[in-house]
């Protein structure tokens, strides 16, 4: 592997780009990343490529490009990609007026779809790195069931109608620009908040399971309501003190945006 130019690599990532070339420019993006010369001190500059690649085709990007990405890096550098993966959200994705209340790795789990990456809890959503993927599980209710088609329909399908919603509580309602990356959960308005164990002789919990509506708008026009049930897993043993502290901060921040 030859020495890293990331002034080249940005000139390739852009070409590639332009020519509607997204998986062969994530390609090149994951070549740099496993570069042993690609250090933290690279991340500003790197990242900035991968936004601007992401911006450039957001739909392409996260549904073709950053899983050729994800399934090429994560096995290789996971902790590497772990620390990249929040600078990114923390410098180049965060939302006018958002904070984060908590990040740790684990998973994001609906009736349907699971994710295992890091987990960001802000005061507007939650976003979960890696690749989103299908589990067995069944759903009840026409509006779930045709929610969770559009997240079949891709990630950015979903987090555009996710984000359509989160951007009327943000900076008065304005247009948002969002870097789409990851996969997001809405957390405005959630109720039924709870901590909560899963799992054969599991006593303590494990999870912060709640419920949240999601209006959307089906294939036929029509606004729906989706009634979406999340569970988010830190990824600690159950009995470490380490794992209270994340649920507890978990807890508190749905609870903050919760309905009344």
């Amino acid at each position: 592997m030859g020495k890293l130019d990331l002034a080249k690599l940005k000139a390739e990532v852009e070409q590639l780009m332009s020519k509607g070339k997204t998986p062969d420019a994530a390609n090149k993006l994951q070549g740099a990343f496993n570069n042993k010369d690609l250090t933290p001190n690279d991340y500003q500059e790197f990242g900035a490529i991968m936004r601007d690649a992401i911006v450039k085709d957001p739909a392409g990007f996260m549904e073709k490009g950053y899983v050729l990405f994800d399934r090429t890096v994560r096995p290789r550098n996971p902790a590497k990609l772990s620390d990249f993966e929040k600078f990114f959200v923390e410098n180049f994705c965060k939302l006018p007026g958002e904070e984060f209340a908590v990040v740790f790795d684990g998973w994001v789990e609906t009736g349907k779809s699971q994710i295992n990456g890091n987990v960001f809890v802000s005061n507007y959503r939650i976003v979960a790195t890696g690749v989103q993927e299908a589990k067995g599980a069944g759903v009840s209710g026409g509006g779930m069931f045709a929610f969770l088609s559009l997240i079949n329909l891709g990630t950015y399908a979903y987090n555009k109608a996710i984000m359509d919603q989160i951007a009327k509580t943000v900076a008065s309602g304005a247009n948002v620009n969002m870097v789409n990356f990851g996969v997001i959960y809405p957390i405005k308005g959630c109720y039924e908040v709870s901590q909560e164990s899963k799992g054969f002789g599991v006593k303590n919990p494990n999870r912060v399971k709640y419920k949240v509506d999601v209006p959307f708008t089906n294939k036929k026009g029509k606004e729906e309501i989706a009634d979406l049930t999340v569970s988010v897993i830190p990824n600690r043993d159950w009995k470490s003190p380490e794992m209270a502290d994340i649920l507890g901060k978990v807890e508190k921040a749905l609870k903050a945006v919760a309905k009344a």
